[in-house]
């Protein structure tokens, strides 16, 4: 009997960048029901939300790569 371990951030990662984005829409919707009226401060704010998504897809896509280039060095060692 093996005994193995691992570690699984896909639901963490998913989940981060689900939040951004409903966050991203929610703030949509809400200039989108103020009409034509739309203050600098809901243009920066949109603006540090649309940031904070792209880091955060930024982020998940780097572990996600780190994660395989570790996995395929080790596969090579093994060898």
């Amino acid at each position: 009997m093996t005994n193995r371990s691992g570690f699984s951030m896909e639901n963490l990662l998913v989940n981060i960048v689900q939040n951004a984005v409903t966050s991203a829409r929610d703030k949509l919707n809400e200039i989108k029901i103020q009409g034509s009226s739309i203050s600098i401060g809901n243009m920066f704010e949109m603006q540090m939300l649309m940031n904070r998504l792209s880091q955060f897809s930024e982020m998940s896509t780097s572990v996600v790569s780190a994660s395989n280039t570790a996995i395929g060095s080790i596969a090579r060692n093994i060898k």
